[in-house]
Formats: structure tokens, C-alpha cells, sequence
């Protein structure tokens, strides 16, 4: 089986569709990790979060919770949290929803109830934004897991895979490595294959 790997899609559903396409995504025999920031700064985070959620009640994918997506849930109970969203291109998500309010409820809903934090197998935790050195996973802050820009060594045993931070191309670090490189400001979208680390990138 391999895992397929991909961060911070930002609303680029172009990119999204084309990179699975591209790494011949089978969901029968491959097991698709998405690690957070489906929504803001891209063209349509609308057709992403349908996409996601597609993916993972079809095909059994694994959806973790980027820092934008979590401003984009508690934006609706959260004063603070939206004033942080819209300065974090919220103005991006709203436009590509129009008038469709009661989409961008369920999607915030659906969203909440079926993102993790975290998902771990023997060789690998997979996160946002990464973990703070020398804490088990399952201590780690979730302020954490969401926002940091940690590259020093992690210490688990386990080799760290996250996106958050933009690099040129997939940079490893000790024992984490990061897969965001850069879509929504002109990058590329990357996918990760493990455990080959064969890569797939969509300019």
C-alpha cells in the first residue's frame, strides 16, 4: 500500500484533481493523507472542501486540520477567530461560496466533526505544522500541531511529515520533512509517496 501525501491546497482544486490524477491515485489500494489548509487564498476552497469530503466518506481518506481550517470552523462561534480569519484570506473562501450560506455551515460543521490532529502509523506522524521536540504526540498542544515552524530535531522515533511552512522544494530536516511548497503563491501542489518518497508536483 502506498501513502499519498499532500498539504496545503488553498482553494487550488485545478492543482488538487490534477496531482491525484498524476500519481494515479487508486483509493483501493492506496491510502490518501491530507494534511490541512484546504480553505483561504486560493481560487475555490468551495470545491475543495466538497472534494475532501467526498474523498474521505468515498474513499476512506484521512483528513487532518491545517491552522485555516480551524479558523475557518470557529469563525462561525468566534469573534476573535474571525477577526484572525480575515486577515488570513478569508475574503477567498467567502467569494468562492457567493450566496450559498447554508453550504458554508454544513462544510464548517462537516469540518469540525471530521478532521483529526494528527494521524500516526508505525513509521510516521502525520501533522500540519509539525510537533514540538521530546513530547509524545498525543501531549502535543494542538496550538502546536497547527502553527509551529519547528525544524529542529523531533525525537519520537518516527519520521515527522507536515506542510504549514512554504519551501522551494520538499525539505528534510533531522526527522521531519516538509511538503508545502508554496502552491497558492505560485509554487507548485507536491504529493509525497511513502514510503518510496517518490514525488508528484503540479506547477
Amino acid at each position: 500500500m502506498r501513502y499519498l501525501v499532500v498539504s496545503d491546497i488553498h482553494g487550488e482544486i485545478d492543482k488538487f484533481e490534477s496531482l491525484l490524477a498524476k500519481a494515479s491515485y487508486e483509493p483501493e489500494k492506496d491510502q490518501l493523507i491530507l494534511l490541512g489548509d484546504y480553505v483561504d487564498r486560493g481560487p475555490n476552497s468551495r470545491a475543495v472542501v466538497k472534494k475532501v469530503k467526498q474523498l474521505v466518506e468515498e474513499d476512506g481518506a484521512i483528513a487532518l486540520k491545517g491552522n485555516h481550517d480551524d479558523l475557518f470552523i470557529r469563525a462561525k462561534y468566534e469573534e476573535v477567530a474571525m477577526e484572525l480569519w480575515k486577515i488570513n484570506g478569508a475574503s477567498s473562501t467567502i467569494k468562492s461560496y457567493g450566496s450559498n450560506i447554508e453550504e458554508v455551515k454544513e462544510h464548517q460543521e462537516w469540518l469540525k466533526d471530521n478532521l483529526s490532529l494528527y494521524y500516526e502509523t508505525e513509521e510516521y506522524i502525520f501533522v500540519h505544522a509539525g510537533l514540538e521536540p521530546g513530547i509524545p504526540v498525543e501531549q502535543q498542544e494542538e496550538e502546536i500541531m497547527l502553527w509551529t515552524r519547528n525544524t529542529a530535531k523531533v525525537g519520537l522515533g518516527k519520521t515527522v511529515v507536515h506542510g504549514h511552512t512554504p519551501v522551494r522544494e520538499i525539505s528534510y530536516y533531522e526527522d521531519q520533512v516538509d511538503i508545502d511548497t508554496g502552491a497558492v503563491y505560485g509554487g507548485k501542489l507536491t504529493l509525497l509517496e511513502l514510503p518510496t518518497h517518490e514525488v508528484y508536483t503540479v506547477s
